[in-house]
């Protein structure tokens, strides 16, 4: 079975739907498969696990749905974002506004 679709698969069943399995890279030294694990977020996809098979595609470590989620929580929290108002109205609500 191919590693991307073996890995969508096991997302799918065992994840949920806002994940998918980002571009398998096959390691020649240790002769490993790594494959990303990409998630759905309102902020945009990131990369919140990775699942490593072996040659023949057997399943050598697979990330539990609470790291996974554990690693959501971390990434958003780093994420920059903007918001749009008048300089009084940021400053009152204790948002330092920077000008881009």
């Amino acid at each position: 079975m191919e590693i991307y679709e073996k890995v969508k698969r096991y997302l799918y069943e065992n994840i949920g739907h806002l994940t998918a399995p980002g571009t398998p890279r096959f390691d020649l030294k240790t002769e490993i498969w790594k494959v990303p694990v990409l998630c759905k977020t309102e902020r945009g996809i990131l990369i919140v696990g990775e699942f490593t098979l072996d040659k023949e595609g057997n399943f050598i470590n697979i990330p539990t749905k609470q790291e996974m989620l554990k690693t959501v929580e971390i990434e958003i929290s780093k994420l920059p974002f903007l918001v749009y108002g008048d300089r009084k109205d940021l400053e009152a609500k204790d948002i330092k506004p920077v000008t881009i």
